[in-house]
């Protein structure tokens, strides 16, 4: 096999497109095609940036050998595209997941139960689904960084606005109690002071989120 062949195995075999290939080297996905066609040959750089990245010997790169057996270690390490067939449905999961839990700490602010259980399950349930979808984020980012960060951006776009909405309802309780130390405040403040600071996180995700794409 040569050098061009070599990567266009390696490339397919990890699930990559050239131009994904091309953005983890820090090149243009001409430069990749021109490798894969041998038109070009990598820098020195570049083949010991290939072979990092893939997990094989720059000898065996540059010689013309077959690619030793992978062991069960790396088979076991599923490519970018797998990642993503199952990432739409963990990315409904974490919402639903949030949703129920923010119902969970409502449910308890509006029944002030024994123990604040549903405000515990309901932070333990946020706490995990977050974890859940940022951990795969996490795996994605290791083999493709500009796919995982745009999962990220896309995970916390979606969450945020179910995320924020309780702890902006504490936000206005804290400023309303403080408020109401100093001067005569009505307790009927809080619901529009909670929609004014959960409006302005809002805006603001969707500013950042704006700026991240």
């Amino acid at each position: 096999m040569t050098l061009g062949e070599k990567i266009t195995d390696l490339r397919k075999k990890r699930g990559l497109s050239q131009e994904e290939l091309a953005i983890t080297l820090g090149v243009s996905r001409q430069a990749v095609s021109k490798w894969e066609v041998g038109d070009a040959t990598p820098d020195t750089d570049k083949i010991i940036a290939l072979a990092d990245y893939f997990d094989v010997t720059t000898d065996w790169l540059l010689r013309d050998r077959e690619l030793p057996a992978p062991d069960d270690t790396a088979n076991s390490i599923p490519s970018v595209t797998e990642m993503l067939r199952g990432a739409p449905m963990l990315l409904n999961l974490t919402i639903g997941g949030n949703v129920f839990g923010t119902a969970l700490m409502l449910y308890d602010l509006w029944q002030q139960t024994y123990y604040h259980i549903p405000t515990i399950l309901g932070l333990f349930l946020q706490i995990g689904m977050c974890a859940l979808f940022l951990g795969l984020c996490s795996s994605i980012q290791t083999q493709d960084a500009t796919t995982g960060r745009q999962w990220r951006l896309k995970y916390w776009k979606t969450n945020i606005y179910v995320l924020a909405l309780l702890p902006c309802f504490w936000a206005a309780s804290l400023a309303l109690h403080i408020l109401a130390q100093r001067f005569a405040v009505s307790s009927l403040l809080l619901l529009p002071l909670t929609a004014i600071i959960y409006l302005l996180v809002c805006l603001r995700m969707h500013v950042i989120t704006r700026e991240g794409h």
